[in-house]
């Protein structure tokens, strides 16, 4: 597959940090009520294509319907002739029925070239009068152009530019603010968070609408950069009423905002904190009346289920593998939260049969379990060790007069150390002392 150098896409053959080869097959998600054109649907423009692609990409048997929509969204939304053309070849490819494109490049092309004369022109009358305010208004007009065209990179470096334009904070803040989402549509997280830092240096005390936001978007960028702790403790303070105006922009949606919080919950917090900052969290909850299956996974989770909470993992995850912002973890946290779960099976008991273990936690066979166990064991996630012979995993009772002993000797480790490192220091003054007066002599 060839690369594409503009648009959507850069040299690399990648469009908003997805990769344009195919790449391992998934199946279609298990969850009974998914339909890909409803769940599209949720949102809009380069939210909804990047979706779209990113489901195309991943699942053959969703791949014409997909493209299809993301198609469709293109034409429709936007001026990027570039990505168009792209998905009508991957269309045809898949499906043998060539697309006419010509028409319409033409007359996006005709209709970019003329906004794009209109809008330069304002600019250089704007800066010719010294206008801060004409030129910050035709400076954003250049940025929604560059968007439409899927032109990113260059649509952030236009944000940046209209900096010098701005009249006070607030303004500054607003290019800040537009710069994450642009990042956010891309990707790129920790981009994402270098602007939301931006925004709140010029703007401490944003409103209620503006403080939501920047939490989504903040959330969002954590869970991106797998940071679960960081990412659930923002999310647990949202409500969907403060937050309404940010899911009308159709870029994220609260069944997002219920996967995200879950996910991280699960990965990230004890079975306490589970209940008390998600289940029992009145706000949290808002958002997941709109996923009943991620209500129905933390309730088995803390309800020890843990066979109901890892098959109602597995058909969450079979859905989030189409997510570009959880697909790439699914992975990890598949990984993370199967091992919670075993440290909170085994912690009632002093020793359990891995054989029934195997069964309650839904592994293949006791050998998989048991590879499970040795690499937590080396990890130090639990404290155990395997008795091979009898087929039962033990654990090691710490006994707390050991436990306080090996605190005291790190301590005292520590302070030798810092002592001999202080004691060198001085050493190294005096000397350096007798030196210099040795040369002023």
């Amino acid at each position: 597959m060839s690369s594409i150098n503009s648009g959507m896409f850069t040299a690399t053959g990648q469009h908003f940090g997805i990769s344009l080869t195919r790449t391992a097959s998934i199946p279609e998600p298990s969850l009974l009520a998914f339909n890909l054109r409803s769940y599209l649907s949720e949102y809009t423009g380069y939210a909804k294509i990047r979706r779209a692609i990113y489901v195309g990409e991943r699942c053959p048997t969703l791949s014409i319907e997909s493209y299809s929509i993301a198609l469709e969204e293109l034409e429709n939304k936007t001026y990027d002739t570039t990505t168009y053309k792209h998905i009508a070849r991957l269309l045809e490819q898949l499906t043998g029925e060539r697309r006419d494109t010509e028409e319409w490049e033409r007359r996006v092309s005709k209709e970019v070239k003329e906004q794009d004369t209109e809008i330069r022109g304002k600019l250089e009358r704007a800066k010719k009068q010294v206008s801060k305010k004409d030129t910050l208004q035709a400076q954003w007009e250049l940025v929604r152009l560059l968007q439409q065209r899927g032109l990113m990179d260059e649509a952030v470096r236009a944000l940046q530019d209209g900096r010098t334009s701005c009249g006070g904070m607030p303004e500054q803040a607003e290019l800040y603010v537009e710069a994450a989402r642009v990042s956010q549509v891309m990707g790129r997280w920790l981009q994402v968070a270098t602007y939301i830092q931006r925004t709140e240096a010029v703007l401490p005390d944003p409103d209620a609408t503006a403080r939501a936001e920047l939490a989504v978007l903040r959330a969002q960028a954590d869970f991106g950069d797998c940071k679960w702790s960081v990412a659930v403790n923002g999310l647990r303070e949202l409500s969907i009423d403060t937050a309404s105006i940010v899911f009308a922009r159709k870029a994220v949606t609260p069944r997002d905002i219920a996967l995200y919080g879950t996910l991280a919950g699960l990965a990230a917090l004890d079975r306490d904190q589970v209940k008390q900052q998600l289940l029992d969290n009145v706000q949290f909850g808002q958002f997941l009346d709109r996923m009943p299956e991620c209500q129905a996974l933390l309730q088995s989770y803390y309800d020890s289920k843990y066979d109901d909470a890892l098959n109602m993992l597995t058909r969450i995850l079979s859905f989030c593998h189409l997510d570009p912002v959880i697909g790439p973890h699914v992975t990890t946290l598949k990984q993370r939260i199967r091992d919670n779960i075993v440290v909170l099976y085994i912690q009632p008991f002093v020793s359990v049969r891995m054989s029934s273990m195997a069964t309650a936690l839904c592994f293949g066979s006791t050998a998989q379990l048991e590879d499970t166990l040795v690499r937590m064991i080396d990890s130090g996630l639990i404290h155990a060790r395997i008795d091979g012979t009898t087929g039962f995993l033990i654990k090691h009772t710490v006994n707390a007069r050991d436990a306080a002993l090996s605190r005291v000797e790190t301590m005292h480790r520590a302070f030798a150390q810092q002592a001999e490192l202080m004691t060198a220091r001085i050493q190294y003054l005096e000397e350096e002392s007798a030196r210099k007066r040795g040369a002023r002599a």
